[in-house]
């Protein structure tokens, strides 16, 4: 079931996709769009999921789950995959590297392979935790490098 993004509760579970490149607004409405079209039948054993998607900085896309109603099961969390698969393809872009981190150096968002972190930044650089999994972590999911996953990287 489909909910506005922004009032799912602080607790819901999300999972954030990044697009290497900015996207433009063709390519944003058409992702709201298309994930919106998903998340309106999507539903774990046949019990309906109520949630919602937005997309923060022309990079992440993220899907926010109530799991205060119902909770999300592995298929259901493999047929959310394949759409933002299908989303790959049709757009030719990349969503799910997760060997990539963006980094907000100045007011630019970078995408630096996490094999060549260490070369370009530092662990006060500004990098995005896209491993957070709670709607209320996207307050702090822009920090320095030393207090996140990132840092074994320096």
């Amino acid at each position: 079931m489909l909910a506005d993004f922004n009032t799912q509760p602080k607790e819901s579970r999300i999972w954030i996709y990044a697009s290497e490149k900015a996207l433009t607004e063709d390519q944003q409405s058409h992702i709201l769009t298309y994930i919106a079209e998903h998340l309106k039948g999507w539903n774990a054993h046949k019990a309906p999921l109520t949630a919602g998607v937005t997309i923060l900085e022309n990079h992440f896309i993220v899907v926010a789950l109530d799991e205060g109603k119902n909770g999300a099961s592995g298929c259901s969390i493999d047929a959310l995959q394949k759409t933002i698969q299908e989303l790959e393809k049709n757009l030719s872009i990349t969503l799910m590297n997760r060997l990539n981190v963006f980094c907000k150096i100045g007011e630019v968002i970078k995408v630096i392979p996490s094999f060549k972190l260490g070369i370009i930044a530092n662990k006060d650089t500004l990098f995005y935790d896209l491993t957070i999994q709670r709607k209320e972590e996207l307050s702090n999911y822009l920090k320095p490098i030393k207090e996140g996953w990132a840092k074994s990287y320096l």
